[in-house]
């Protein structure tokens, strides 16, 4: 179902209008203030994106940083294993802790 994003022309406010695929045409309406005169704005689209598309993200080496960096290691691991559901754990975390001690 599409949304669609509107500026209000008397109050300037914005808001958004989910249509159904079987709905009426959107009237448009300020939900603020009521007025009829809005305008409807282009906006921003997302995409649903896989597992293996966000793991081929984060394996870019031009994304990743330095990786001899401790700090920047942590952050990807940790990115990664988000991205995989698990947490890495205690030990890992008093690993690259003991690797920054040692920088």
């Amino acid at each position: 179902m599409p949304l669609y994003e509107y500026r209000c022309n008397d109050c300037r406010k914005g808001f958004t209008v989910l249509v159904g695929v079987t709905a009426e045409a959107d009237s448009g309406l300020c939900p603020n203030c009521g007025s009829n005169r809005s305008t409807r704005r282009v906006s921003r689209f997302g995409r649903l994106r896989g597992d293996d598309d966000v793991l081929d993200e984060l394996a870019d080496p031009d994304r990743l940083g330095d990786p001899d960096d401790p700090s920047t290691m942590r952050r990807w691991a940790n990115e990664v294993g988000d991205v995989m559901g698990e947490d890495l754990g205690a030990d890992f975390d008093e690993y690259l802790d003991s690797a920054a001690a040692d920088e």
